[in-house]
């Protein structure tokens, strides 16, 4: 229990979306919870029946006046989300009756919960751990089926199991670096110093291939900037229509009619894309289509991922190679539009730029090739091996990332330490920073400026 943080003030909330709805849940959490109850609820409590829905009326306890008729169950503390003594109210929905409960409850002594609070108070009170915490807000903004995938993995404990072991075999080390130094007259002897450095240098391996998972944990929760560049009249608006399954841009034969662009969001095997339809880039003397182009080179500057279309009927032109000029060093894909015509187009020459696997042939027309486009991107995105919707667990938080490469660098140092025979206290050191490093991920190590940047990220009743 993290009680230094811990506040002995009841706490009340909306955790219902506010608007029109059958019903609303109203959240106490805190010692006063059964006391407030009492005062406004119409129905005699039981406070050794928990867990059961009580039929009633919240009431006025100064005038009398009922002022909505509901539902009610309460948890005893421990046994509850917060930890605490809880009670939710089940009222009717909208956007007047649960805010007149709300009010009536602050007016009886509980004060408004902040963002997150009842789960902050979740962790404090020992109920779950800091990365368990996280994952509460990431299942309630998961955007896709694989980002709730992972959240639900890390609220489950996996992420948490994961790094208690890491912790524990450090601690291994730890403990045989501390008997070591209660006999400072004597060196360590091979034998030892040997199986430490081979158990060192697995945790490293492992935590090493563990961060490495970042990057594509990252895209599986937040998604992936992607822009649709390529020279105008290809197909770029087609083909976010065709992905997007609607018409939601602007389809013309005459070049340069987009000349702004469009985002949106589309669900390609598991990975959110955030798709922008740019400009089509050339050389222009039209001032306003000279302003789009600007803004599509913006845009391909800020993307992840570029899905690069080509008119697969015509020969390359200077301007297919402008754009292309423009793409050095970034994720790119070949789109090779028009497979319904004749292909003129020489793509040894799009080779130049693009790996010859990232290249497939469609027809936006007719949909044609439109399956190996998704798997294309998705492939390109996270690798052929990998399944967004896999049951594998990935680092999706950066600050996770960062505690691990901490701890990662000093346990590092560790085995540098013993490799050179520095001073055990060296080693003791490095040992104990790389321990606070992933005890900060679960929460074991923390600050109250740690804790209150998480739980702001929450919304008001979780």
């Amino acid at each position: 229990m993290n009680s230094d943080y811990l506040s002995d003030d009841t706490i009340v909330a909306i955790s219902t979306a506010e608007g029109e709805g059958g019903i609303a849940v109203i959240r106490i959490s805190g010692q006063d919870s059964i006391r407030i109850l009492k005062k406004i609820f119409s129905t005699n409590i039981d406070t050794t029946e928990e867990r059961k829905l009580i039929y009633g009326k919240i009431v006025n306890p100064e005038n009398k006046l009922q002022i909505d008729t509901v539902l009610v169950s309460f948890m005893n503390a421990p046994d509850s989300y917060t930890g605490e003594n809880v009670v939710e109210i089940y009222s009717h929905g909208g956007h007047i009756m649960p805010k007149k409960i709300l009010q009536l409850i602050n007016n009886s002594g509980a004060r408004i919960a902040g963002p997150g609070e009842f789960t902050k108070r979740a962790f404090l009170n020992g109920k779950m751990d800091l990365t368990q915490a996280e994952s509460v807000v990431n299942i309630i903004s998961a955007q896709s089926d694989a980002g709730l995938i992972q959240a639900e993995l890390q609220l489950s404990g996996v992420l948490s199991d994961k790094i208690n072991s890491y912790k524990d075999r450090i601690l291994d080390l730890y403990a045989e670096i501390e008997a070591q130094i209660d006999f400072p007259e004597e060196d360590i002897d091979p034998v030892v110093k040997k199986d430490l450095r081979a158990k060192s240098q697995v945790i490293l391996d492992e935590l090493n291939k563990f961060i490495d998972t970042y990057d594509t944990g990252k895209v599986i929760k937040n998604g992936i900037y992607t822009a649709i560049v390529g020279k105008p009249n290809v197909g770029k608006s087609s083909l976010l229509n065709l992905l997007l399954k609607e018409d939601r841009a602007i389809v013309s034969p005459i070049p340069g009619t987009t000349r702004d662009f469009i985002e949106e969001r589309v669900n390609i095997n598991g990975i959110i894309l955030r798709l922008i339809d740019t400009a089509g880039i050339r050389n222009t003397s039209d001032n306003i289509e000279q302003l789009g182009v600007d803004l599509a080179l913006t845009k391909i500057r800020q993307s992840e991922f570029i899905i690069m279309v080509f008119d697969g009927s015509l020969e390359i032109d200077e301007n297919d190679i402008k754009v292309l000029e423009q793409l050095k060093g970034k994720n790119i894909i070949a789109v090779i539009n028009k497979n319904d015509l004749n292909i003129k187009i020489d793509i040894n020459k799009i080779k130049e730029y693009i790996n010859d696997e990232k290249f497939v042939y469609i027809s936006v027309k007719n949909g044609q090739g439109y399956t190996d486009l998704c798997d294309l991107i998705t492939n390109s995105i996270i690798g052929k091996n990998i399944t967004a919707e896999s049951p594998e667990l990935y680092l999706t938080e950066l600050r996770h990332k960062n505690s691990l490469t901490y701890a990662y660098n000093h346990l590092n140092a560790f085995l540098s330490a013993i490799t050179s025979d520095e001073s055990l206290e060296i080693m003791s050191m490095e040992l104990r920073s790389s321990l606070d490093y992933l005890g900060e991920i679960t929460g074991e190590v923390t600050n109250e400026d740690l804790l209150g940047k998480i739980f702001s990220k929450f919304c008001i009743g979780k």
